[in-house]
């Protein structure tokens, strides 16, 4: 006689809450902002994309809430808001809300995905 196995329960299983699917990526993108300290720009390797974000891994933290703006060699993202910077080992990843460039996004994923990004 076998016994049956529980169901997944709320504490073992990670449910996605996120609205838009993720795309994989791997392509260097540079964040342009500038504060009371100057101007700066920080290269990074973008990870995924989704319809209105981007997380990228970066060598140094950039504070939440600062606006960037994101280019690759090819294409200019537009603007977008850190949501979350967390550290990863030696590196930074990065979490922004691109709202208003859905089309660059899905664009820069293609051209990433096609070894063309970086």
């Amino acid at each position: 006689m076998s016994v049956p196995q529980s169901a997944p329960t709320a504490r073992n299983e990670r449910i996605n809450r996120r609205l838009h699917e993720r795309v994989p990526a791997d392509c260097q993108v540079r964040l342009r902002w500038q504060d009371r300290q100057g101007n700066h720009v920080l290269r990074a390797r973008a990870m995924d994309l989704s319809n209105f974000g981007m997380l990228v891994e970066a060598e140094r933290a950039v504070n939440p809430g600062t606006v960037v703006s994101v280019e690759t060699n090819s294409v200019m993202l537009g603007s977008a808001c850190v949501r979350y910077c967390t550290p990863n080992g030696l590196k930074y990843r990065i979490g922004m809300h691109v709202p208003d460039h859905r089309r660059a996004l899905v664009n820069s994923a293609k051209a990433c995905a096609a070894g063309g990004g970086g």
